[in-house]
């Protein structure tokens, strides 16, 4: 057996769908604190192997690109209502284009995952 294994903090529900087996837990102390990681083993030489690879890389590679809205600062929101009403009304604008043009990037991304997700569902 080829095995490759693959050490993550995240949550280990996604890469399972991969042909991801979770293996073991591990505690690491990095500083300030403990981290848990999980340990990850795939068998390279299960069927359609490349395929799946290619599939877990590409749902990963989207998942890196989704964006986090920053919600508006409320001093900065008070502070610029109070005394320049005009670039709060300006500011809002702005914050309001980019939280809609953010989730629908992350709905687009989200639709494409779920398509790899499908795609990759038989072959495991």
């Amino acid at each position: 057996m080829n095995i490759e294994t693959k050490t993550v903090r995240d949550d280990v529900s996604e890469y399972l769908k991969f042909g991801w087996k979770h293996t073991e837990d591990t505690s690491v102390r990095h500083g300030r604190g403990h981290h848990a990681e999980h340990v990850l083993a795939r068998d390279k030489d299960m069927p359609n192997y490349n395929l799946i690879a290619a599939l877990d890389a590409k749902y990963f590679s989207l998942k890196s690109q989704i964006k986090t809205y920053e919600p508006m600062d409320p001093l900065w929101g008070l502070i610029a209502f109070l005394c320049f009403v005009l670039p709060f009304i300006i500011y809002f604008a702005v914050k309001s284009k980019q939280k809609s043009d953010i989730e629908a990037h992350n709905a687009n991304i989200h639709e494409q995952m779920l398509a790899v997700l499908k795609e990759a569902k038989p072959l495991i």
